[in-house]
């Protein structure tokens, strides 16, 4: 053989090698995307050819599904950007039960499972329930992005005390407070005693309600109208080991006066009975809207944005302050949500991350959507560089607001504690039992489920 010839049969061989032993760079798939396609619809996000699909769960009303313009408009363009830039990756968006005894349990039972989806909004107080199974994220975010969010956020969720490490981000947070018509009501009342007498002279000045809240069964009715005033005179609904004890005690007598509160204003004329019906952050919004309906109601921080749709030029004459104690001496729950993460695939990790950051908990992500929902940001970079909060009148006061609260117990115990004193709060309210018939009923209920 000549020398041509062994050249051309060696070159063959170690062309062919790595076919032979299975060796060599695989290549990535191919990622083709259809002409014309729509990148956002209401059931993906994103290439429908992805070979990469990540799932992620979230309330209706954070999801682009909404119909809120404000929020739709956002979510819809920045998820259309992030998918754009990663043909690789489709995301299937599932929406959240929207009651929270419900959710907790599901959420819990597939996180268990291992069926939960790679990204989901979780109650900020409920996240230490689920360390054992969050993916680490420290990855993802650099020791300054992360002091970037307010101190109570790493201690109460994001950051797991066991291992130190980062296992949740704190998408914004929220509370309910007294929204008030500036023109009727030019000193919101601060004291119990000042909110039935102004609820009485808003009636006199031919103001169909004096107080509205909401009133259907839903952690509304205790995360805003109850605890909060609970929680302002000194009440604890659970032990240091997580029992509950708000029906026992210094904590019985608490609540019966907070239940005897609401039983004044009803029966003075103050709030209808009919507040069972409202059930929505809409029937709230359209009670607002009516003329002459209502001048004060307790709602949500994040009823800005419907309100802004809604009242349009006249949401000027709107504003918002602390929610009304017993001596004045202010007190709220902040609340909001987290991301936790469960993709175990570091590649898949990644994706789902960034693309969370960019919609929700990055510093444009996070301003962009608490700016459209309303909500209040809670990294301090965000609040100090963008005018949009840091020059905005409700933002403002919702900071202030913020400066004293109490958050909720991260106890298993809670969803059922809160599902009683919601019923018994409404036995209140219809006049089914006296304040004291009320909470012994639901503390013996709730004793006996958690047995």
């Amino acid at each position: 053989m000549n020398k041509k010839f062994l050249l051309c049969v060696a070159a063959i061989f170690l062309y062919a090698l790595p076919v032979v032993w299975g060796g060599g760079k695989k290549e990535e798939p191919k990622v083709t995307v259809p002409p014309n396609i729509e990148w956002v619809t209401a059931d993906r996000i994103g290439n429908p050819n992805a070979p990469i699909t990540l799932t992620f769960a979230v309330e209706f009303s954070y999801s682009h599904q909404i119909q809120t313009p404000s929020r739709r408009q956002y979510l819809t363009r920045r998820m259309e950007e992030w998918a754009k830039q990663h043909p690789e990756v489709k995301l299937i968006p599932q929406i959240l039960p929207t009651n929270q005894a419900e959710r907790l349990a599901k959420q819990l039972e597939q996180a268990a499972s291992g069926t939960i989806a790679d990204g989901v909004q979780i109650d900020g107080q409920w996240i230490p329930l689920f360390y054992q199974w969050l993916q680490p994220l420290d990855a993802y975010f650099t020791k300054e992005e992360v002091e970037d969010w307010l101190e109570w956020c790493r201690k109460e969720a994001m950051i797991d005390p066991r291992d130190g490490k980062l296992k949740s981000i704190w998408m914004l947070t929220a509370f309910v407070g007294l929204w008030y018509d500036k023109t009727a009501v030019p000193n919101p009342p601060r004291t119990w005693e000042d909110t039935i007498r102004i609820g009485k002279e808003l009636r006199a000045k031919g103001f169909a309600n004096g107080l509205l809240t909401w009133g259907g069964k839903d952690e509304q009715i205790t995360f805003g109208s109850v605890f909060p005033m609970f929680f302002g005179l000194g009440g604890d609904l659970v032990d240091k080991d997580g029992k509950p004890v708000y029906g026992a005690g210094a904590n019985r007598e608490k609540l019966i006066e907070v239940f005897t509160f609401w039983d004044r204003l009803v029966k003075e004329g103050v709030v209808p009975q009919r507040v069972i019906d409202l059930k929505s952050n809409g029937d709230l919004v359209a009670e607002a809207t009516k003329p002459n309906n209502v001048a004060m109601f307790l709602g949500g921080s994040w009823l800005l944005s419907l309100l802004k749709d809604n009242l349009k030029e006249n949401i000027e004459k709107w504003n918002i302050s602390q929610t009304p104690q017993k001596t004045g001496q202010p007190m709220q729950i902040p609340g909001g949500h987290n991301l936790g993460f469960f993709q175990k695939d570091p590649k898949k990790l990644a994706l789902i991350v960034d693309f969370m950051k960019y919609v929700y908990v990055g510093k444009d992500g996070m301003a962009g959507w608490c700016e459209a929902g309303g909500y209040i940001p809670v990294r301090k970079s965000v609040f100090r560089d963008f005018p949009v909060f840091s020059n905005n009148r409700f933002m403002v006061a919702f900071s202030e607001i913020l400066a004293v609260g109490r958050t909720r117990p991260n106890v298993p115990a809670y969803s059922v504690i809160s599902e009683h004193v919601q019923e018994a709060w409404q036995n209140v309210i219809l006049g089914r039992q006296s304040p004291a018939e009320a909470v012994d009923n639901a503390y013996r209920r709730t004793l006996n489920q958690l047995r």
